[in-house]
């Protein structure tokens, strides 16, 4: 008998910590890609956030984003940020960055004959992915797409065409905060499908973008290679990093003061 999804996010529930209040579930890959099974298996929709230390900060600013964060089903920590506030709050925690994420759950849809769907990206972009994805995923059942460029107003009518191949999965890149809204607003239309919010992983993958080399990857500095290849991103990230370090160090000196005066009280009774 497959495993409930309730039953697989309860043992996965069991590894959540918070970060500034925000819950992350702090797992393996392959715990990740047991909640994914289970979701398939039982027809389940469920919704992945992959958490870095901006996401945090723009949750702080915008109630909408912050009650999203917190009921997603799985909360996985993507950025460096994120797990250098777990570890300093004593928390054994590794990345576990979503493109990457992303990645196995393709190759796991694939793998189980999966219906897919992607919605962002640019045009162009988003055109060679549908020929990249069937050649690079062959099981993969790629039932639709749809590119970034849309209003509101269509959205309607591009859920109520998408909805139709009920998929199993649907990547989204429409970056932070849009994708996590859209995910908000329609995932009832897709209740069988885990829905992920990816950012720019299409460019990614289909080299539009290069990612980190693996060197700053394994030291946690993939935020800064991104930096100095997207120096736009400087003014946000500017912002959001110190304030989102700031806090973290605060809140760390703050329970060591508890700890301190626990154990001062502790010694006191004694």
């Amino acid at each position: 008998m497959a495993p409930s999804v309730m039953s697989t996010l309860s043992a996965t529930y069991r590894s959540r910590h918070k970060v500034l209040g925000y819950p992350v579930d702090v797992v393996s890959e392959e715990g990740a890609l047991d909640v994914v099974k289970a979701a398939w298996q039982n027809e389940k929709g469920i919704h992945i956030v992959t958490l870095n230390a901006e996401m945090v900060v723009q949750a702080q600013e915008n109630q909408e984003l912050d009650r999203i964060i917190r009921h997603a089903h799985l909360i996985i920590p993507d950025g460096a940020g994120v797990v250098w506030a777990l570890k300093l709050a004593g928390q054994q925690a590794n990345r576990l960055p979503g493109v990457e994420l992303a990645e196995k759950t393709l190759q796991l849809a694939s793998d189980e004959g999966r219906r897919v769907v992607l919605i962002g990206g640019k045009p162009e972009v988003l055109t060679h992915l549908e020929t990249l994805i069937p050649d690079r995923y062959p099981g993969i059942k790629l039932v639709g797409s749809q590119n970034g460029y849309f209003s509101k107003d269509e959205e309607d009518e591009i859920v109520d065409a998408l909805s139709n191949s009920e998929p199993e999965l649907i990547l989204i890149a429409l970056g932070v905060p849009k994708q996590e809204f859209f995910i908000d607003r329609w995932q009832h239309a897709f209740p069988k499908a885990v829905m992920v919010g990816v950012g720019g992983s299409f460019d990614v993958w289909t080299g539009s973008v290069k990612r980190a080399p693996k060197f700053f990857r394994q030291c946690n500095l993939e935020w800064f290679y991104r930096l100095m290849a997207e120096p736009w991103r400087a003014k946000r990230m500017m912002s959001s990093l110190p304030k989102f370090g700031f806090q973290v160090l605060g809140a760390s000196l703050k329970g060591s003061g508890r700890k301190s005066t626990d154990s001062d009280s502790g010694e006191d009774k004694g």
